[in-house]
């Protein structure tokens, strides 16, 4: 693609910024939620920059110097959200940047240079990114993509220009950064084989310029040892074996893939659970998986787009939803560096010779419908009341959402509408320690008041 001209680019940026500033405008005002507490608000070593200093070494470093450097700034909710918006509103323009970097290499000669904005676009407005930008905490997953998108960009820019410095010096660096940020960051190599790959080259020509980043990945995995990943990993182990990991990210991938992403629907905590033995659905998922990786290798030749889209889309989930356990089956924050292969899959076909007139309507359409959503949700994020109850209409088999809105009721005030939350939990879960604590010391009277709770099956 040729270069834009400097108007271009700035009215494209600018369109950015004000599509996320209107989309995510009530994210500033939200408070901190659920995980925050944890991980930023009760956790004394991201309490200032010294603290955080004495509680190094330790996983994600650059993450809680983030983390350290907002508290020094203001220890309030706004900074955290003002910042998670910065730096979504530059993945976004990554994303547009990198965009043309990948179709100049993938795409047909005649798409037309909106392409790439479009992508970004639909990136920027995607309801699944909002669990990374409004909760505080979710910003493992978008600065973490700050870094990698920067670093991809430096390397593709500075091989196809000779400027080595850009992309083996420059590019490097910033992978460095986005390992320290969240070690998902890994995948980055593999992820520039396959794109060099799909478009074109041999597995050796693909492995050009990755040296210094394969020296680099070798000595952040021998520096992990001391930096407590070994407890990391052995917790993450003990959590489920083989066979159950395999069937619950059945569930997870199907969760993700049908609800987050197709049908833009939010959750922060899904109610997914381990089936006992494999099932017709699992199958179909496992048959979906092969399916994708045939296609993806049959694309190569005549539609490297699409090939390298479903390898991107797979590669960016491997890390946090394949071999390793986790407690939580599927988060959807875990999508959004996931979100631009999406993006290439939809703007590409929309966008060709003989579908372009109609396609751009539908494109301006999906990008409404996930501003609106995007705005909905965030207004969800508002209040701890808010987000429960949201979640509790979504999930409500589950017990931890309904000890959650149990204490969100509980701090606004309504004692009764809490104990009844908490009932509800205890229905659902009857081991559930914290619903049973708070219910225990809860001073409130009791109450005949419908919790609202499912019916038991």
């Amino acid at each position: 693609m040729n270069p834009l001209p400097a108007p271009v680019r700035a009215a494209g940026a600018l369109g950015l910024l004000l599509v996320v500033a209107g989309a995510y405008a009530a994210a500033l005002a939200g408070p901190f939620q659920f995980d925050d507490y944890n991980v930023i608000v009760d956790n004394p070593q991201v309490h200032g920059l010294a603290a955080w200093w004495r509680s190094m070494p330790g996983i994600r470093p650059l993450l809680k110097l983030s983390y350290a450097l907002n508290w020094a700034l203001s220890p309030g909710a706004f900074g955290f959200h003002l910042l998670n918006l910065a730096i979504h509103v530059a993945n976004a323009w990554l994303v547009w940047a990198l965009g043309r970097q990948w179709l100049t290499r993938l795409a047909p000669a005649d798409l037309p240079t909106s392409a790439a904005w479009w992508m970004a676009l639909l990136f920027a407005l995607h309801p699944a990114a909002t669990e990374a930008v409004t909760y505080a905490s979710g910003r493992s997953m978008s600065l973490m993509a700050l870094f990698y998108l920067a670093a991809m960009w430096c390397f593709l820019a500075g091989e196809s220009s000779r400027r080595h410095w850009l992309s083996r010096g420059v590019g490097t660096v910033l992978f460095a950064l986005a390992l320290g940020v969240r070690e998902t960051a890994a995948t980055l190599p593999l992820a520039l084989f396959l794109l060099a790959w799909f478009g074109g080259k041999s597995p050796r020509g693909a492995l050009r310029g990755l040296a210094p980043q394969a020296v680099l990945l070798v000595a952040a995995l021998a520096a992990a040892a001391f930096a407590g990943y070994d407890r990391f990993l052995s917790y993450s182990l003990g959590t489920r074996g083989p066979v159950e990991q395999a069937l619950a990210q059945a569930e997870a991938h199907a969760h993700l893939f049908v609800h987050s992403l197709l049908a833009l629907r939010t959750n922060l905590d899904p109610d997914l659970r381990v089936p006992a033995a494999p099932e017709l659905r699992t199958a179909l998922v496992f048959a979906s998986f092969a399916a994708a990786g045939v296609l993806a290798l049959l694309s190569r030749r005549r539609w490297p787009w699409l090939g390298f889209a479903i390898a991107w889309y797979g590669l960016q989930l491997a890390p946090g939803n394949s071999v390793l356990p986790r407690f939580d089956l599927a988060n959807d924050r875990h999508l959004y560096l996931a979100l631009p292969g999406v993006a290439l899959a939809l703007v590409v076909p929309l966008l060709a010779r003989g579908w372009r007139p109609l396609g751009q309507v539908l494109l301006l359409a999906l990008a409404l419908v996930m501003a609106v959503l995007t705005h909905r949700r965030n207004a969800d994020w508002g209040s701890e009341l808010a987000l429960w109850q949201a979640t509790v209409r979504d999930s409500p088999h589950k017990a931890r959402p309904w000890a959650n809105l149990g204490w969100a009721r509980h701090q606004a005030g309504d004692h009764a509408g809490a104990r009844a939350a908490w009932e509800c939990a205890l229905r659902l879960d009857p081991g559930h320690e914290q619903a049973a604590i708070n219910l225990a010391l809860s001073s409130a009277a009791s109450t005949n008041a419908d919790p609202g709770c499912p019916p038991e099956n």
